[in-house]
């Protein structure tokens, strides 16, 4: 049967299980810590009688150890939700849940979907503007020149450009052999 007692700060009437007699434990509702009351510690002739032993193995109480502050229920609110499963953050190690896509305290983005979201949106030279595309077609000897100068420098639109510019040059090669072709049967 549960031990009820009286937070002596908010004087809402709490709940505290067996294994928690004797033990301080905190308020749910103002946070006060509470001595939970011993109903079979008796007192004789002005000396404390020993505690009453606490059963061993799979209590609360011996989980949890004898320096833990332990929570009061309040037997007129709702149940507590369970906890969620947390685990650390590999960049800054504070506690995340295992499901974040993105760390609350260093920013870190786990989620490879969101990763190059936000790398697009802070380095926009990662993708071809209107104008590269532009050169990269119509002029690719440029665009060639451009690509293989930005996979220099480490930009990741480098080989894109190239990619485009010498797949358009093979095109435009292709158009003027068949141009080319066509105006010699003419003559």
């Amino acid at each position: 049967m549960p031990i009820q007692t009286k937070c002596p700060s908010c004087g809402k009437t709490l709940q505290a299980p067996d294994a928690l007699a004797g033990k301080n434990a905190k308020c749910p509702s103002c946070g006060t810590v509470v001595t939970v009351p011993n109903p079979t510690e008796e007192i004789l002739d002005a000396e404390v009688a020993e505690p009453a032993p606490q059963p061993s193995g799979s209590s609360i109480a011996d989980m949890l150890g004898e320096e833990q502050d332990y929570k009061l229920q309040n037997p007129y609110s709702a149940p507590a939700p369970p906890p969620e499963q947390r685990r650390p953050c590999p960049a800054c190690g504070e506690m995340i849940p295992y499901a974040a896509a993105k760390c609350r305290f260093c920013g870190e983005i786990f989620d490879p979907t969101l990763k190059r979201k936000a790398q697009k949106s802070a380095d926009p030279s990662q993708d071809m503007s209107t104008g590269d595309w532009v050169v990269a077609i119509l002029c690719s000897g440029i665009g060639c020149i451009a690509g293989i100068v930005w996979m220099i420098q480490g930009k990741p639109k480098g080989s894109k450009m190239l990619i485009v510019s010498l797949c358009s040059s093979a095109v435009w090669t292709a158009v003027r052999f068949m141009i080319e072709s066509m105006t010699h049967h003419v003559r």
